[in-house]
């Protein structure tokens, strides 16, 4: 009898249960400049977040390059399969519209989007893992592609070439087939950087960012506007949840209604504009921070793609 089909998520687990822990430098740890709020010189009038970029984005991938590594993972992960004797074809992904990478990251910003998805991001994925033909995987394919199901994060391997070190039976692998085909392509050595830590830093600058003056500001305005068109909300990147919206409501009237005066009240607030000019110079600061470390990643990045190209070509 078959088992239920897993399911992978869109990066084929690249990032995994925080995956990975990978070894290499981390983001913290590093030199701070304080508590102190950086300096903007100037906050730009901004509605709409998509075609923005911010510092710490030219570290990371692209949506193109990003879809070439998740179809470079999916190609080392029916090798390895096939390696064991198993016909596994990855994931097909839905064909649903694709936002930019910034589209979200202040909350719903376009009256458009708001007034068709209300909360709801028209973005969304069907991924199911399976053998050829569609068939569910059986426990022994499910175990070759996910590794043994009771192992310790800290049993896994860090980068290839000490799980190419630990195993020498050439039966799977430690974590399976997905964690070879991730540490092949993300940490192949130990001195790969951690392919979080891009994230991590975006993240901290995302935090300290929260609690600076500025936003604060504009958080209170938005909340006032919001309030007066009967909306209690205090935190715009909590809007839909701060609203009583569940999952299942987050595309229907009430929400469309909602999100179309939470965008009214970004631009009459300048919220986009407040919040890229802040977060902004806080990325910039981690950037100086982080130099070093930031641009061996950014170097690793190239040689994961030159890799990516090969695979899928």
């Amino acid at each position: 009898m078959s088992l239920p089909v897993r399911r992978v998520p869109r990066l084929l687990v690249a990032l995994t249960a925080a995956a990975v822990a990978v070894t290499g430098c981390s983001a913290g740890g590093g030199p701070t400049h304080g508590a102190s709020e950086p300096e903007v010189s100037a906050i730009p009038v901004l509605t709409d977040s998509a075609d923005l970029a911010l510092p710490l984005d030219a570290y990371e991938g692209t949506p193109e390059e990003r879809e070439l590594l998740v179809k470079a993972q999916q190609v080392l992960t029916a090798r390895c399969m096939d390696r064991l004797g198993f016909d596994y074809r990855p994931p097909q992904q839905s064909g649903a519209a694709k936002e930019s990478p910034n589209s979200r990251i202040y909350g719903v910003t376009d009256p458009e989007t708001a007034a068709r998805y209300g909360y709801r991001s028209p973005e969304g994925t069907n991924s199911v893992a399976t053998r050829a033909k569609g068939v569910p995987l059986s426990k022994a394919e499910e175990t070759a592609l996910f590794g043994a199901p009771d192992l310790r994060p800290d049993e896994l391997p860090k980068n290839q070439q000490e799980a190419e070190s630990d195993s020498s039976d050439g039966g799977v692998p430690v974590g399976g087939c997905i964690r070879e085909s991730f540490l092949k392509l993300y940490a192949p050595d130990p001195e790969s950087v951690d392919v979080l830590y891009v994230f991590q830093l975006k993240s901290e600058a995302e935090t300290r960012a929260r609690t600076d003056s500025r936003i604060e500001r504009v958080n209170a305005r938005w909340s006032a506007c919001m309030a007066k068109s009967g909306y209690n909300a205090k935190e715009p990147m909590k809007a839909a949840e701060e609203l009583g919206f569940t999952d299942a409501e987050l595309g229907g009237p009430k929400s469309i209604t909602a999100a179309t005066v939470d965008v009214a009240c970004k631009k009459k607030t300048n919220l986009v504009g407040t919040y890229y000019a802040v977060q902004s110079a806080y990325q910039r600061r981690l950037v100086e921070e982080h130099a070093e470390t930031l641009n061996l990643a950014r170097q690793q990045l190239r040689d994961r793609l030159r890799l990516a190209a090969t695979l899928t070509s």
